[in-house]
């Protein structure tokens, strides 16, 4: 029928009426029905799905050393939300952070609205000449934009809460003691400018993807111990599915 407006579903975002200023509770609806998300059978601390004997094959759960409280996951990496993100990314769509920004809007008014985060930061991109689309930040801002009552507190301005100081190698796709080398790594290079917009809060930690969630226990614990936050979790577009292999 002519007249009525275009409503694609996910992920043909763009050519939906909605694209630039749906509401976020629709795109997260909409998206849903394409999404894989983590539900009874995922663990409570990464939200991996637990293995045949109901355990979390994700060693940084048991991980004496572990500082991130939890990772929470919108759904996992498969499917048409592992090709949004990938196209974000890597392909030079970079409008995809209007609805990404969009979905997690949504999930934080869905999950957190009983236990709000003081601070909602992004895992720092790399800095400098040569450095990285900073593909999380954009996220962020995107859902601050769209976030019209202003009640949660994203962290966007200049410098961020925390911050990249160099560039660090790349762990996507990486074995997990590969991505524990690059944890390492990416933990000697933040750094927490201003110390007094973390200490005490609790703090929430955005990505796009989570595979064994060393890099985000390196974010956690430089605003633990340097930043004074009182609690950090994470929150990711996308969790890695087990690839039947430790971590």
């Amino acid at each position: 029928m002519t007249g009525q407006p275009a409503v694609a579903e996910f992920p043909y975002c763009h050519a939906c009426d909605n694209f630039r200023d749906g509401p976020p509770r629709t795109c997260l609806a909409c998206a849903s029905q394409q999404l894989a998300r983590p539900g009874k059978d995922a663990c409570g601390i990464c939200s991996q799905r637990l293995d045949a004997s109901g355990v979390c094959p994700n060693e940084l759960c048991r991980s004496s050393r572990r500082r991130i409280s939890k990772i929470h996951a919108i759904g996992y990496q498969s499917g048409p939300l592992r090709g949004a993100i990938n196209s974000y990314k890597y392909r030079g769509t970079r409008s995809w952070s209007v609805v990404l920004g969009r979905l997690l809007l949504a999930w934080l008014e869905e999950t957190m609205a009983v236990d709000p985060p003081d601070l909602i930061v992004a895992n720092p991109g790399d800095c400098g000449p040569g450095g990285d689309f900073a593909h999380a930040e954009a996220v962020l801002r995107a859902a601050a934009v769209a976030d019209a009552g202003h009640r949660w507190p994203f962290d966007t301005g200049s410098p961020a809460a925390v911050v990249k100081v160099r560039r660090t190698l790349k762990s996507a796709d990486a074995q997990a003691w590969s991505k524990r080398v690059t944890g390492n790594e990416l933990r000697a290079a933040l750094r927490v400018p201003d110390p007094a917009r973390t200490a005490g809060k609790f703090t929430l930690v955005y990505d796009d993807v989570c595979t064994t969630g060393t890099q985000l226990d390196a974010v956690a614990t430089r605003l633990l111990d340097n930043g004074g936050a009182a609690r950090v979790e994470a929150v990711v577009l996308a969790r890695a599915p087990w690839r039947g292999t430790s971590g």
